[in-house]
């Protein structure tokens, strides 16, 4: 009676209406308590803490999985008949199911940090791919500066090759300025 049949339990009660994330069982007492989280399928999360019980855990998790269901649809409505079942037999129980307030805040809030993470992840990529191509372009302006550079110091030793050590020339745009050019 392991974790993975409790899910299947679970998941098979649903009958495809639930999406399971979470399946926790603990101890409280002499008792077990079963947690759940997950989405339905239309994308709505749900967080249910069972009451402490003893029993079959696979029961309880089909039990659970009804309930949600049926809670879902609506406090007035029963999902299918087989949620109907299921809270009859969970009063017969010692001990009731019952959604968490809070649980269910908290299944929100994952839902909300999961969409934030899944937005974090995709700026995260953007930047990386900005800053891929920053390093290349101030690779490239490095390269054309260190050219610009060596252009100078070129310039410079021809310059002093040819005029002897004097005076600078004048500049080609100088001259024809003097010129009337």
């Amino acid at each position: 009676m392991g974790m993975e049949g409790v899910r299947t339990a679970f998941l098979h009660a649903a009958a495809g209406r639930l999406r399971l994330d979470h399946a926790g069982l603990t101890y409280r007492d002499d008792a077990q308590v079963l947690a759940l989280t997950g989405w339905h399928a239309d994308g709505t999360p749900f967080a249910l803490v069972t009451a402490p019980f003893c029993g079959d855990v696979q029961l309880r998790a089909r039990q659970a999985a009804c309930d949600i269901v049926a809670a879902h649809a609506g406090a007035g409505e029963a999902a299918a008949p087989q949620a109907a079942e299921a809270a009859t037999s969970i009063e017969a129980t010692n001990g009731e199911v019952t959604m968490s307030q809070k649980g269910s805040g908290l299944a929100r809030l994952m839902g909300g940090l999961k969409n934030l993470d899944a937005g974090a992840d995709a700026l995260a990529g953007r930047l990386e791919t900005a800053l891929a191509a920053m390093a290349a372009e101030m690779a490239t302006t490095s390269q054309i500066v260190g050219n610009v550079e060596q252009s100078v110091a070129d310039l410079q030793a021809v310059n002093r090759l040819y005029s002897n050590g004097g005076p600078p020339l004048p500049s080609s745009a100088a001259s024809s300025a003097s010129s009337g050019t």
